[in-house]
């Protein structure tokens, strides 16, 4: 029986598969040393800061890169517009008390706004570890295209990029502390050192500083206990996909104060293109140690490396904007395409209670990573009456970032007028290096003329690399302070204000760009209908740098984002499930646009910041559980965008790439027999039709649903198994698009995935 569960796991793909194995680049990891080195200076620091910090009387209490140009060809409409400059799923857990599932409540980056989730007022969206095992979700891409409102867009910037109420993603945190990943050429990040992942909708700036206004993601490590828990899971899948996990962790001595958890995982498998293949590696380790009553420090290290065949080009459209119909299985690159990476990442936390409520921490995170491209691909939108117009194109990157971040952070309790009030302070440090450096194909394979209707990636010879260039790494500096008071004006009333001054500095090979002291302003206000149900609104501010000049030869002044919201919130099934529905709009001012009084010379010319886009529309959401038994995930977007001012496209929408309606349902329940040991579940994810413009030519994706379902089984308290069919009906469908040249990819056709696991 088992073996021909595992059978149908592999046959379910309907393409024929080239198994050819590519060739790997190996990249070494020097920068391993200096984060491991960091994290015992981290360690040490705290270790020697305790004699003071533990002088305080408290409670005793138990603390629980710059943007890489894309020098490939292709640029499209989409990929410079959305950008802005140049270049909560509540947690669904055992129903208890609302506070003790409201991830506010537990800290990090939610927890500095308000202590639930219902007192934040933006929309909130947060991902736990037992919806990412119920759907499978392994990698961060995984998690955010199943979040309400979010669009996913594989392979932009060698990255894949994700969209919020039209703007694109650019603010990352983990444990609240930005971090480097946006923006960048990156592998996949894998979930394993995670326990959740946080998403605040609109303008961050107040404690992120700069980006674009549709959102922050915080991703929330794993953290010890003071019991004993461990697990393995093991998964088998389509395109013979091998993933095996483990995770363990608790106290390291009788009382507790010592605790350290270990997590690794190791995921291999074939991709639904020809020859693709990819692996990836990650290892965790993270301690924690009670110092004194009032005193925890935290330091951890993440390591992943990640090799695969990147599937570049995707599939072109014909010179008219139509669609090929190539099968989904096409890749046309070669099998030699490698992408190899590696990050190692060091991170720490120090927490002091100071008493009376009041309390401060220190929280810094390093990261060093590194990669090497190489790629031969076919570019060129296709004649429909020749069937020509393709030609090879191919180079190879070398990227190195690092990355420090610093937040510090103290806030407590005040009491004036005769009621509580709660204030913030907090200073902020995000230093990047990147540095991206190219060399030619030796022999070059440039402008060679290719059939891809009779693409062969194996007929490719694989070229030598040459020499990389010499480039002087871009320096990225953000310094930035921050206030923030919940001002309890009348019982059922709460006014949020806040602010943050941020300064801004980036070096690079040709020249320097700088920002004097920027204000981002925050405020909102919370009214309480009732215990379970509350209204909000909200304004919030950021702010983008850019590096055009004006006519004086003067950096333009930032794009700026601002953010309007308002909405109601509320609690059901005693509290255990979360809804809320919210109406948003979102100014981006400030776009450069050209100076027509100042005509270009070559590809040099002059900019205004005049230009300003529009997105508007209303976000519905509902997660928890409406029994024991049965937990909902679901949500609605609707969502609206307009250029406003804007020389050639005033009027359009500036991303068309975003559906204007987007439907996220998810749910899974215990059958009420067999003393509930059988689950089924499932999703739908429903949007409405996608395009993209480029010189004119513009490419259709229509509406489509897709269909996922699940199937558990729980042997005993300890052992489980789950079964997970993706894209059940097989739906063929444009993830992204692109241009007509390239970089237009497929959606996954219809996989499975079974899972093995062990929870001690």
């Amino acid at each position: 029986m088992t073996r021909s569960i595992f059978r149908l796991v592999r046959v379910l793909p309907m393409s024929s598969k080239n198994t050819t194995r590519s060739n790997v680049v190996s990249v070494g990891a020097p920068g391993a040393w200096r984060a491991v080195s960091l994290a015992a200076v981290v360690v040490a620091a705290g270790a020697m800061a305790l004699p003071a910090l533990a002088q305080t009387p408290a409670p005793t209490v138990s603390p629980s890169s710059a943007s890489t140009t894309s020098t490939t060809p292709g640029a499209s409409k989409a990929d410079h517009d959305t950008d802005g400059a140049q270049a909560t799923v509540l947690p669904i857990t055992q129903v208890s008390a609302a506070a003790d599932r409201d991830p506010a409540a537990r800290g990090s980056v939610l927890g500095r706004i308000a202590p639930s989730v219902r007192d934040i007022p933006q929309t909130v969206t947060v991902v736990d570890e037992k919806l990412m095992a119920q759907q499978g979700a392994n990698t961060i891409e995984d998690v955010l295209q199943k979040v309400p409102g979010i669009t996913v867009q594989p392979y932009v910037l060698l990255t894949t990029a994700f969209y919020s109420r039209g703007f694109k993603l650019d603010a990352f945190e983990q444990d609240g502390v930005p971090v480097l990943m946006a923006n960048t050429a990156a592998g996949p990040q894998d979930m394993t050192p995670y326990e959740r992942v946080e998403i605040i909708r609109g303008s961050t700036g107040l404690f992120h500083g700069t980006g674009n206004p549709g959102g922050l993601v915080n991703l929330v490590h794993k953290r010890p206990g003071k019991t004993f828990v461990a697990s393995a899971a093991v998964t088998l899948g389509s395109w013979d996909r091998y993933r095996e996990e483990a995770d363990i962790g608790g106290p390291l001595n009788a009382s507790g104060s010592l605790r350290a958890r270990v997590a690794v995982s190791d995921d291999r498998q074939r991709m639904y293109y020809d020859v693709g293949r990819q692996h990836a590696t990650t290892v965790y380790g993270v301690a924690e140690a009670d110092l004194s009553s009032t005193t925890m420090l935290r330091v951890g290290v993440q390591h992943q490396r990640t090799t695969s065949t990147p599937n570049l080009a995707g599939v072109p459209f014909s010179t008219r904007g139509g669609d090929l119909q190539l099968p989904r299985s096409t890749f046309l690159g070669s099998s030699w395409d490698t992408f190899d990476w590696t990050e190692t990442r060091v991170f720490g936390t120090l927490e002091q209670q100071l008493g009376n409520g009041w309390a401060a921490k220190l929280s810094a995170n390093y990261l060093d990573a590194g990669g090497d491209l190489k790629y031969g691909v076919a570019f060129g939108a296709i004649d429909p009456a020749t069937r020509a117009g393709s030609q090879l194109t191919g180079a190879a990157y070398r990227f190195d970032n690092t990355q420090t971040g610093v937040d510090l952070q103290l806030d407590g309790p005040v009491r004036w007028f005769g009621r509580e009030h709660h204030l913030l302070f907090g200073l902020q440090r995000l230093e990047a290096t990147t540095q991206q450096r190219s060399a030619s194909l030796n022999p070059s394979v440039n402008g060679k003329p290719v059939d891809i209707f009779r693409w062969d990636p194996n007929g490719v010879p694989e070229p030598g690399v040459g020499p990389f260039s010499s480039v002087t790494p871009t320096r990225t500096v953000q310094n930035g302070a921050y206030a923030m008071g919940r001002f309890r004006l009348a019982q059922p009333l709460t006014l949020v204000l806040g602010a943050r001054v941020s300064w801004w500095d980036q070096h690079a090979p040709a020249s320097t760009y700088r920002t004097g002291a920027k204000a981002t302003p925050y405020g909102g206000v919370v009214f309480d209908l009732s215990e379970n149900w509350s209204l909000y609104a909200s304004y919030a501010d950021i702010f983008q740098p850019q590096t055009a000049l004006d006519a004086g030869n003067n950096l333009l002044k930032p794009i700026t984002g601002e953010s309007y919201e308002a909405g109601v919130k509320g609690q059901l099934f005693d509290g255990a499930m979360d809804v809320s529905l919210a109406v948003f709009r979102i100014r981006q001012k400030n776009r450069a646009q050209s100076d027509p009084s100042v005509p270009c010379v070559g590809a040099t010319c002059r900019y205004v910041a005049s230009g300003e886009v529009r997105s508007q529309g209303v976000e519905m959401q509902a997660s928890g559980q409406i029994t024991d038994a049965w937990n909902v995930f679901a949500g609605y977007t609707f969502n609206t965008t307009k250029y406003l001012t804007d020389a050639t496209l005033q009027g359009q929408s500036f991303v068309d790439f975003a559906p204007r309606h987007l439907l996220r349902v998810w749910t899974n329940y215990d059958l009420p027999f067999d003393a509930r040991r059988w689950s089924v579940g499932g999703g739908v994810d429903v949007q409405s039709e996608t395009s993209a413009t480029s010189n004119g030519i513009r490419l259709r994706q229509g509406g489509y649903a897709i269909v996922n379902l699940r199937a558990g089984y729980r042997y005993n308290k300890h052992v489980s198994a789950a079964f997970n069919l993706n894209n059940v009906f097989d739906r063929r469908y444009y993830q992204g698009l692109s241009n007509p040249s390239w970089n237009n990819h497929y959606g996954m056709p219809r996989s499975a995935m079974l899972t093995l696991r062990a929870d001690y």
